[in-house]
């Protein structure tokens, strides 16, 4: 029990709780269970249920490291108010907090029933402690060390490459042989590992020989104990030694530990550090579940909660009412194809967790080259059949915690996870790709649908609501809005209601025919603790979950409630199951007599017509106005129950208020955002370029989501102080830097943003990414009437996508390229005879030599140049005396515009151009046509979007590209491109960058719009701008400035970058100035003078260059550093000059700050921790360890 005396601070408390821990922690288990409760005093919206102030949210800094360091989370649900105050009532907050490292022992954690009178509630936490045998380690196959060669081969010789199904039994019996065949040959040619139970990854040879020599001298020490009794002499020196041996072995393990844990990091770059960036989040780690609470009943065995489960997972729906369907059209269908199924193939995560055969996706990818004639006709067989087989329609349901609920002891505290067969999800990914085809190129979906579509995405959806409440506020006008939240979802999806509705959208029969099979019929076992159930049918399966086929497939389900048109009198925006309906009038009366008598009734009919369900307990009602007295008039029945406006609604991740101020959005995007940051603490020993990398990817899109719907860049700056305090810790945390550092000065060291500028700079890109939108799709009216927007500002709220447009450069968007991200068809045809890229630039060469010597084929060269930020393209054929036969020469124009990549896309278009004509006038010559005609270009990048890419910038000019193709193709003039290395002596090559060079300048002739990349980059450009102007014009970080000039800059990113922590912080200090030399501690109360002990003043030039104390080691740093000493901008990896100038002999940057950094550590000046001594514990002065 701690008590803290003094209200200002909670330093005192912190630093004994901090301590106990420490006392009560045996020596070298780091494994220990921390549950800390109390009254603590602090606000901070990652605990509190309302807005609260930046200011108070800067007291709790000190509470949110000491959170961190220990990588604590609190338990009590959101919203849970734990103080009312007496003496103002109605005033509550959220001051007593309950948190602990291990939420996977929690089994409730609630506010007590009970209130005795106090102003503060108690809370009630129930723990399971039964102690939980862990796992025995299932033998896992090492993947990467497989000879794929040999699985493939012994795999083609089991089975029948070519299988004859004619039936449903035959297509079961296919694929239960290729599974079967496929495990067998896993299983004899990977390598499997078997790791022991007590195996650890960091136990070494050296740790075991201690680990020995500590047992033997225990055994020794007890020896004495049984001959001579403790108190001998003998006795006591051997107990001694058995004790120093111990406390050896014990830190070589946590040494050991710690090694291992750099290296692995270290080990493989960014592959490493997204797998430690899983064990940022809670992890769904092997926990024992408690007793189940169904009803009165207490339910303890393992069957019996799985089955208690599984109807929560399942629950049983309502039967649909007839209806007749007016069927469309059918479309056409066109038989699967072999290179449909390796795209979809291709896009496929490998490593995604198998199903019941415990085969992963990767093995797909590995054999197909053996395995594809096989793999087809399985797949065109079960759709010509219309038949999903049995082995697929298997399930293993994985059962986990829902984060953040109060009690887990009852079923909906819990989620399932569907582990299905990869190559039934290869499938189920291309009829997924069909229908998506189908849905975009006849427009079977309506407007208002964003899920589970291409080019379309949450943002968007909200986007399309904030619009309409904006309109509507501009004619002074009142939005209601009802959100409504779907039962079962995917789940609850009728089999027969969908049939209908694909009938009823022409989608072909064998499609639905295959799809009704594979919602029919479908198994399940469920896995908790160490047990599994038996596989058995589940009822009212609907949509597999995990299925990439389920969110199209359920756009078509619900595509007729969702289908309502947007216009001044209301509208309405889904994102998969979740839809939302508003209203529009004068009068909040007018618009709940419009939901209740007309909406509802629609939307009841609906779930009757479909069997669904909706959830009234969870449905949201509110009154989107700035009039105060409407805000919480009237309301809404839906089925018997009564539904209130509520002050805030959550749609889709962003929390609106009633009068759009955002408050409560940003208070809970901080509050997620600091969950992250606790658990980026929690990885230890990551370089700053490691932690910067994790914390841009986890920790900053929680705060930017949507960010164009609640941010306005000109206003808003209560929002950008709670943003940025969090920033401020992150940064803290990866440069390991005093808190009294200027945020600033920590943003241009790590090369890191300032908020405001990155919200600005992805306000910017997302309006210029919408804008190459086509004419058709429902946000590019949102920019047009934002752009309009822009210029009229009223005396009203603003609309942030508007007030984005007023920082922007509007011509620029309207000169930009259309991006279309509608999908082709699947099953067309490649263009292409062949996209050759042969990465061996030898191999290349020798192949390009090749083709040019072949007399019966064209070959057309084509390359880009720059020059003086201009560029030119050109395409070249020669003849047989290596003189120019043709050519074409492009000017393409600015790079501000255009970039190397796509001049490089140009010259083969023109190139294709140059071969039709070359064809053209060799038609007389039959023997030409026998061969395909070859385009060698020495841009790899632009070669493998033609073969892999679509969507991406650049779009006009390889759909251009793909087109020409297509038309030399129906010509009978095939064509191959290939890649031939650049500036290696090839006379074709020579020549077209020759002319490439020779077209720079010339009149721009080309058709194309200018790029979004360069558009994108031209932004990013403007923005570092702002912020070097910004940081030129402030005054902090004086120390940084003298050392470094030219901040903000890359350079001092990298400068950290692959430092380990211990010596990252000796560079922070250094650099900020910010350390625990004389002059810091007097100038924080520290101590009373800022002497060094020679006398002098200390600082940080004077121990590098004048600290007669330090003259021995300073003569060592003179011969490693040369002409950089005397020179502390240089010594310190700064860019601008010192007192003697830039020298001539000065060492490589990364071996002079090595020396340097030496030289520091040496010294021993510069701690990672407070001297002893007299602490300052004002808040808010005291500087505190990094």
């Amino acid at each position: 029990m701690h008590k803290a005396f003094e209200a200002s601070s909670a330093h005192d408390v912190l630093t004994k709780i901090r301590q106990t821990i420490q006392q009560n922690t045996e020596p070298g288990n780091r494994a220990v269970k921390l549950i800390l409760a109390g009254d603590f005093n602090r606000h901070h919206p990652a605990w509190s249920h309302r807005e609260v102030h930046h200011r108070f949210a800067a007291h709790a800094d000190e509470l949110i490291n000491f959170f961190h360091n220990l990588e604590l989370q609190w338990c009590l649900g959101p919203g849970e108010t734990t103080f009312w105050a007496l003496n103002k009532p109605g005033t509550t907050s959220v001051l007593d907090l309950t948190l602990t490292n291990d939420m996977n022992r929690l089994v409730k954690c609630q506010l007590y029933h009970d209130n005795y009178g106090s102003d503060h509630r108690g809370t009630y936490s129930e723990w399971s402690l039964h102690p939980e045998q862990a796992k025995k380690p299932k033998p896992k196959r090492a993947y990467s060390r497989a000879d794929w060669s040999r699985v493939g081969q012994t795999i083609l010789r089991e089975i029948n490459q070519s299988p004859r199904i004619r039936t449903n039994r035959d297509l079961d019996h296919a694929v239960e042989n290729l599974i079967q065949t496929t495990t067998a040959a896993l299983d004899r040619h990977v390598p499997v590992q078997a790791p022991c139970p007590y195996s650890k990854r960091w136990f070494t040879p050296e740790l075991k020989t201690q680990q020995v020599e500590a047992n033997q001298a225990r055994r020794k020490w007890q020896e004495e104990c049984a001959t001579w009794g403790s108190d001998h002499p003998n006795t006591k020196s051997m107990f001694e030694i058995m004790r120093q041996k111990r406390r050896k072995w014990t830190r070589a393990v946590e040494k050991a530990k710690a090694t291992h844990w750099k290296e692995f990091l270290d080990k493989a770059g960014e592959g490493q550090i997204w797998k430690a960036a899983t064990y940022m989040r809670p992890r769904d780690a092997y926990m024992s579940i408690p007793a189940i609470q169904v009803g009165t009943e207490e339910i303890t065995d393992n069957q019996c909660k799985a089955e208690a489960f599984l109807e929560t997972f399942f629950p049983k729906m309502s039967e649909p009412e007839s209806e007749e369907v007016s069927p469309a059209e059918e479309l056409p269908w066109e038989s699967i194809t072999e290179e449909e199924i390796y795209q979809s193939l291709r896009v496929a995560k490998g490593t995604t967790a198998p199903g019941r055969d415990g085969i992963p996706t990767l093995v797909w990818k590995h054999l197909w080259t053996f395995l594809k004639g096989t793999i087809t006709t399985i797949f065109t067989k079960s759709v010509d059949l219309g038949y999903y087989p049995r082995e697929w329609k298997q399930a293993r349901i994985i059962v986990l915690r829902k984060p953040g609920k109060p009690d887990y002891s009852v079923p909906g505290a819990y989620r399932p996870i569907s582990l299905l067969n990869t190559l039934g999800k290869l499938l189920e990914a291309v009829i997924a790709r069909r229908l998506s085809y189908w849905a975009e190129k006849y427009k079977l979906l309506p407007d208002t649908q964003f899920g589970g579509r291409p080019g379309r995405n949450t943002e968007q959806a909200l986007l399309v609501l904030a619009n309409a409440v904006d309109r509507a506020w501009v004619r002074s006008r009142v939005v209601t809005l009802i959100a409504f939240d779907l039962k079962g979802a995917f789940n609850g999806v009728n089999k027969a209601t969908l049939d209908a509705r694909l009938r009823a959208k022409g989608v072909p029969a064998k499609a639905r025919l295959w799809i009704y099979s594979f919602m029919q019929n479908r198994e399940a076992s469920v896995t908790l603790d160490d047990f599994e159930t038996d596989s058995t049918p589940v009822e009212n399966a609907g949509l597999a979950q995990g299925s990439p086929l389920s969110p199209i497939l359920f756009g078509f389900y619900n595509s007729d409630l969702v289908n309502q048109p947007v216009d001044s009198n209301g509208g309405a925006s889904a994102f998969i199951d979740d839809y939302f309906r508003w209203r529009t009038s004068s009068s909040v009366e007018e618009n709940i007599k419009k939901i209740q008598e007309e909406d509802i009734p629609r939307i009841e009919q609906w779930a009757r017509r479909t069997g669904a369900s909706f959830a009234a307990e969870k449905t949201e009602l509110i009154h989107l106005t700035r009039r105060k007295p409407a805000q919480g008039k009237g309301e809404i029945t839906m089925n018997g129950r009564v539904i209130k406006p509520a002050d805030t609604a959550k749609l889709l991740g962003v929390i609106f208020d009633t009068e759009m101020r955002w408050k409560e959005h940003v208070q809970h995007a901080v509050k997620q955002a600091t969950k992250r940051i606790i658990a980026l603490s929690g990885l230890r020993h990551l370089r700053p370029e490691q932690m910067r990398q994790l914390y841009q990817a986890c920790a900053i899109p929680t705060i930017d989501y949507a960010s164009t719907v609640w941010h306005d860049p000109l206003r808003n700056k209560t929002h950008l102080r709670l943003f940025e305090t969090l920033q401020r810790t992150a940064l803290i945390r990866i440069l390991s830097a005093f808190r009294t550092v200027s945020t600033d000065a920590l943003e241009v060291e790590s090369h890191m943003l300032p908020t405001r500028l990155r919200l600005k700079l992805r306000a910017q890109t997302t309006a210029a990414r919408f804008s190459t939108l086509p004419d058709d799709h429902p946000v590019r009216g949102i920019m047009k009437r934002a752009m309009e927007r822009s210029t009229h500002i009223y005396n009203m709220a603003r609309f942030p996508l508007a007030e984005t447009m007023r920082t922007m450069d509007l011509k620029r968007l309207q000169t930009l390229e259309t991006i279309d991200p509608r999908p082709l068809a699947p099953w067309r045809a490649q263009p292409f005879v062949e996209v050759d890229i042969e990465p061996d630039r030898e191999k290349a060469q020798a192949r390009a030599l090749a083709r040019q010597e072949s007399a019966t084929s064209i070959t057309v060269f084509s390359d880009a140049s720059g020059k003086q930020n201009q560029l030119g393209a050109a395409a070249v054929a020669l003849d047989c005396n290596l003189q120019v036969l043709k050519s074409r020469q492009i000017s393409i124009g600015s790079m501000e515009y255009w970039s190397v990549y796509a001049a490089e896309l140009m010259a083969i278009y023109y190139a294709i151009g140059l071969v039709f004509q070359l064809a053209q006038r060799n038609q007389g010559d039959s023997a030409t046509n026998q061969q395909p005609a070859t385009i060698l270009s020495d841009s790899m990048s632009a070669l493998q979007v033609i073969r892999n890419s679509w969507n991406k910038s650049g779009q006009c000019i390889i759909q251009a590209i793909h087109y020409s193709a297509g038309e030399l193709k129906a010509r009978g003039i095939p064509l191959r491109l290939q890649w031939v290395p650049g500036h290696c002596g090839d006379p074709g090559n020579e020549a077209a960058d020759r002319l490439a060079k020779g077209a720079v300048g010339m009149e721009k002739k080309h058709p194309f719009k200018h790029l979004f990349s360069r558009e994108r980059g031209y932004i990013r450009k403007r923005i570092y701008q702002e912020w070097r102007q910004e940081w030129r014009a402030s005054r902090k970080g004086g120390h940084l400035r003298h050392i470094d000039r030219d901040l903000p800059s890359s350079r001092s990113r990298h400068l950290y970058g692959s430092l380990p922590r211990n010596r990252a912080y000796l560079l922070t200090q250094l650099r900020t100035g910010h350390s625990w030399l004389a002059t810091y501690r007097k100038q924080h109360g520290f101590q009373e003078d800022d002497l060094c002990e020679c006398g002098a003043t200390e600082t940080v030039v004077h121990v590098l260059i004048d600290c007669p104390r330090l003259s021995t080691l300073r003569q060592t740093l003179r011969r490693k550093i040369g002409g950089a000493f005397n020179n502390v901008s240089d010594m310190l990896g700064g860019a601008g000059h010192g007192r003697e100038g830039r020298l001539q002999d000065v060492p490589p940057d990364s071996s002079v700050l090595g020396a340097v950094l030496d030289f520091a550590e040496a010294s021993q000046r510069f701690r990672s921790r407070a001297p002893r001594g007299r602490q300052n514990t004002t808040p808010g002065t005291g500087p505190h360890r990094p």
